[in-house]
């Protein structure tokens, strides 16, 4: 999304009445909560529900653009002629709010794929229909690595409106879109013009925002990445990787899918649905050949994607080091150490 020139600064007494002003107005608020010990991305009716203190919910914001699972299409049998229906199942204006920088840089980086060759009208109907308010951070831990991929806990890539903690529970709100301004004059008493904002105030809000340490210099990591397709380092570091897939059904930016038809024997469904490159299964041919037989040649895959091929092939990193695929990761793999590894270890002669 363009951004706007002369970005105008908000303040923002309270995300609670923001909430319920947004809600009055008909949206759908997405925002972090918590139920049942988990912390996730979902809607939400009151600024009561919403998760403050969390540095990161378990899922991201990806699922609202590219559901888990997502009917393509409705088909049936009539006559011995098959009817066609496409689903309209849009979900009507939303905002997500409470998103941190790395989740909501994803989308513009998943934006040059869903545009590559033909556009996806399902991605690009929900970003429309979506206004994102993230905030900046101010809690990081030993997983994130935002710095290390050319980010930042303050970066207003992919929001439409930046929070930054000036006070408990106050915010400055900065516009960063045409779409950000819009909604900013919608609610308009809940957002109050700042125009007398000063330096000393900038500051003392930039000073909760966390220091998130670079781990490795992608740069490097590419290089090393370009003359590296065989090494040991791939069955070295995968050894301990089982396969289920957390780390990309977690990641902001993993978007492979599978498409299956589902139903009876006169009418049924076409889907979408998430599937993940660390599974045995994803590149087994009808054959039953596997061109990816070993973790190690699924997890090269993984790496030389996110930072080697979408790099070449769109000059953006398909990572924003979040940390949730090592944070929640059941075998304990940590992808920047790895990254650190392969930026630190000699080519094989």
């Amino acid at each position: 999304m363009d951004e706007i020139k002369g970005n105008r600064i908000y303040k923002l007494e309270g995300i609670d009445a923001l909430i319920k002003k947004l809600t009055s107005k008909g949206y759908r608020v997405i925002g972090p909560k918590k139920e049942d010990n988990l912390e996730f991305f979902g809607e939400i009716q009151s600024g009561g529900n919403i998760c403050r203190n969390q540095i990161n919910p378990n899922n991201s914001i990806k699922e609202f653009f590219l559901p888990r699972c997502e009917k393509v299409l409705s088909f049936k049998y009539v006559s011995k002629k098959v009817k066609i229906k496409e689903p309209r199942e849009i979900t009507g204006k939303t905002v997500i709010i409470g998103a941190k920088p790395c989740d909501t840089a994803s989308l513009p980086i998943l934006d040059k794929l869903f545009a590559n060759d033909c556009a996806d009208k399902f991605w690009f109907e929900k970003r429309e229909l979506t206004t994102v308010i993230s905030i900046a951070c101010t809690k990081c831990d030993e997983y994130c690595f935002c710095t290390s991929v050319n980010l930042s806990p303050n970066s207003k890539k992919g929001c439409d409106i930046m929070l930054t903690e000036e006070q408990a529970g106050r915010f400055f709100a900065e516009t960063v879109t045409d779409k950000g301004e819009n909604l900013a004059n919608e609610v308009l008493g809940i957002l109050s013009k700042c125009d007398n904002i000063s330096q000393e105030q900038i500051d003392r809000a930039s000073l909760k925002i966390s220091k998130v340490d670079k781990k490795f210099n992608h740069d490097k990591v590419k290089q090393r990445l370009d003359v590296n397709f065989e090494n040991d380092l791939w069955a070295e570091f995968s050894r301990q990787c089982i396969g289920c897939g957390t780390c990309t059904f977690l990641c902001p930016t993993c978007h492979c899918f599978d498409i299956v038809d589902e139903g009876k024997l006169n009418n049924g469904s076409r889907l979408k649905n998430w599937d993940a490159c660390q599974m045995k299964t994803f590149t087994v041919h009808t054959s039953g050949h596997n061109p990816r037989e070993t973790q190690d040649q699924r997890w090269r895959q993984r790496i030389m994607h996110k930072f080697r091929y979408y790099v070449d092939k769109f000059d953006e990193i398909l990572c924003v080091g979040c940390g949730r695929c090592s944070r929640h990761c059941p075998v304990d793999m940590n992808i920047s150490e790895c990254l650190t590894l392969i930026e630190e270890k000699k080519d094989q002669e």
